[in-house]
């Protein structure tokens, strides 16, 4: 499985009714595009264990994690016609963001060690 994560910040000037329409055109173009497996949005939440942790450099509100059976299913996701107008709402709704690509395995699987060798 392939992972397509992206952490995001939206600016800080949209108005509450800017933030409904801009998640509810990314839930739209997520659920039509059929090479997306699954995916899930969150906002942050501030845990504490009781201890202190860095969460490193800078912090992003949101995330929203994507997953795809393949490399080509997640290819098939960015060539997209809907992605391309995605990333144009996105980048008219957002300040800063990361994306990283990751591929999953199994835990159990032999190729489980093999994927976190570094």
């Amino acid at each position: 499985m392939i992972s397509h994560i992206v952490l995001f910040e939206p600016k800080a000037s949209l108005q509450p009714t800017e933030k409904r329409l801009f998640a509810q055109s990314v839930l739209e173009v997520l659920r039509k595009i059929t090479a997306v497996r699954r995916f899930s949005i969150g906002r942050r939440v501030d845990i504490d264990p009781g201890y202190v942790r860095s969460l490193g450099d800078k912090t992003y509100e949101y995330s929203a994690v994507l997953e795809f059976d393949s490399a080509a299913d997640l290819k098939t996701y960015l060539t997209d016609p809907l992605h391309h107008e995605l990333g144009r709402l996105f980048w008219a709704n957002c300040d800063r963001a990361i994306v990283s690509e990751t591929k999953s395995v199994d835990p159990d699987s032999p190729e489980a060690v093999d994927a976190l060798v570094l």
